[in-house]
């Protein structure tokens, strides 16, 4: 004979009884006063929707797992402000990028019509463009550098509200951008200048016996290499020291020296590995999407230009020109903007992750998001 389904923790076969006055007489349920368990937040934990990330120490996969899962919890508001921002941003690199190919798209085009005339004055050209080319770079690095600081400082506040169950607005967000977006911009130029600067001294280093000897041997090509190579690992040891530099200065309100101080005193001995191993494998797959689609966009713009060179007789090479570079930035700032919400929130992930982990962190954000929990029961 069978007997009927239960429950898991009831007792079989057994109903409910029921009072006089028709209320249930069997154990008080989950969550009462007089239950046997604290009235507040466990109940509350099961009815919350899930956090950006758990409020303890993060494995990899809950640290990519926030980076992913920003989307679902914030989409228009993250993608929002990346967008207005990287477009502002992109719409001036279009410009810069253009300005300093027209010199060149010049000298093209009357290379094809009179080649001798393209000869005469090729150093001084060549000079002109390597100068435009490294003026151009610059731009774009430092314009770059200030979108990204200023999307960096509003997700992190987004990642964290997320995490501890209160939502920042999207009004609170360009408030954070003005008000620490100007310290974050110090951060990263600071951080970039001294990479820039151990980078060139490494390899000038390396360059000497180049110098010196004024002659190509492995004698001082070696030297050489090994002062380069060097030099990226001293800029990645920087990188990995200071990554967590902007969430610091967003999430603790010190400043520019002192969120530097913040990162690497949260990445010091044996804390740096798992920093950097985890901060490194987002970089990876942040680089590795971002060239996916850009890469889509590339084909497209390159597809356009050699039509257009073809329906021409290659007459119109502004025109192709023009074309390839509006879509070429059209995709770095699709990429860009769509994917710049996988990084922050997977940067803030890293930086709560190593303050949990180090600082006891998580008894601060578990206090923070029962004040949440118990403001949204009473509302």
């Amino acid at each position: 004979m069978s007997m009927p389904w239960t429950a898991p923790g009831s007792t079989a076969g057994e109903e409910p009884s029921t009072a006089p006055d028709g209320e249930r007489s069997g154990p008080p349920p989950y969550g009462a006063p007089d239950g046997g368990r604290p009235p507040g937040g466990p109940r509350r934990e099961l009815a919350q929707s899930m956090p950006l990330f758990p409020l303890r120490p993060l494995g990899l996969g809950e640290v990519l797992g926030a980076a992913v899962r920003i989307y679902r919890l914030r989409p228009r508001s993250v993608l929002g402000v990346a967008a207005a921002v990287y477009g502002v941003a992109f719409v001036v690199l279009t410009f810069v990028t253009g300005a300093s190919m027209v010199p060149m798209i010049g000298d093209m085009q009357s290379m094809m019509t009179d080649p001798a005339t393209a000869e005469t004055g090729g150093a001084l050209t060549s000079v002109r463009d390597a100068a435009l080319m490294i003026l151009s770079s610059a731009v774009t690095m430092i314009i770059t550098m200030v979108a990204t600081s200023l999307v960096t400082v509003a997700l992190t506040r987004v990642a964290l509200g997320e995490a501890v169950g209160r939502p920042v607005s999207t009004a609170q967000m360009w408030a954070s951008m003005r008000r620490r977006g100007l310290p974050a911009v110090a951060v990263g130029l600071l951080i970039g200048v001294l990479s820039l600067v151990v980078f060139l001294a490494l390899s000038g280093l390396g360059m000497l016996p180049l110098i010196l000897l004024q002659e190509a041997s492995w004698l001082t090509v070696l030297p050489l290499v090994i002062g380069v190579l060097l030099g990226a690992l001293a800029v990645l040891w920087i990188w990995a020291r200071t990554v967590l530099a902007v969430p610091s200065l967003v999430l603790e309100d010190v400043g520019v020296l002192g969120a530097i101080r913040r990162s690497v005193a949260l990445t010091r001995g044996g804390r740096l590995w798992r920093v950097f191993g985890t901060a490194l494998l987002l970089y990876l797959l942040y680089m590795f999407a971002v060239q996916v689609i850009a890469g889509v966009f590339g084909t497209v713009a390159v597809i356009a230009y050699l039509a257009i060179l073809l329906a021409s007789s290659f007459e119109a090479i502004v025109l192709g020109m023009i074309v390839l570079t509006i879509l070429s930035m059209a995709g770095s700032y699709a990429a860009t903007f769509l994917l710049a919400p996988f990084l922050s929130a997977g940067v803030v992930a890293i930086y709560a992750d190593a303050r949990m982990r180090h600082e006891a962190w998580d008894v601060e954000l578990l206090r923070r998001a029962r004040e949440a929990w118990d403001a949204d029961g009473l509302r």
